[in-house]
C-alpha cells in the first residue's frame, strides 16, 4: 500500500512555527546555561583583591600565633 506524503500549507505552517519554538526555546536555555556558570565567577572575582590584600601584608612571628601561647619572658641573668 503506498502512502502519498504531502505537505500542505497548514501542515508547512505548524512545522515552521515548531521549529522556531525549538531554536527559541534551545537559545534561552543556553542563556540559562550561561548565566549558571557565570554566576560563580562574580564572587571569585571580588575576594582576589582581598586576598592580594592579605598576601601583601607582613607575616606574623610564630609567637603572636593565636593557637600557641607566647612563651613567658624569663629574667636569667
Amino acid at each position: 500500500m503506498p502512502y502519498v506524503f504531502s505537505m500542505t500549507a497548514r501542515m508547512a505552517t505548524i512545522a515552521a512555527c515548531c521549529i522556531l519554538l525549538l531554536c527559541v526555546l534551545l537559545f534561552l536555555l543556553g542563556v540559562e546555561i550561561g548565566a549558571r556558570y557565570a554566576a560563580p565567577a562574580a564572587p571569585v572575582a571580588s575576594a582576589a583583591p582581598a586576598a592580594a590584600a592579605a598576601s601583601e601584608r607582613a607575616p606574623l612571628p610564630a609567637s603572636a600565633d593565636a593557637s600557641t601561647p607566647a612563651a613567658p619572658a624569663s629574667n636569667a641573668s
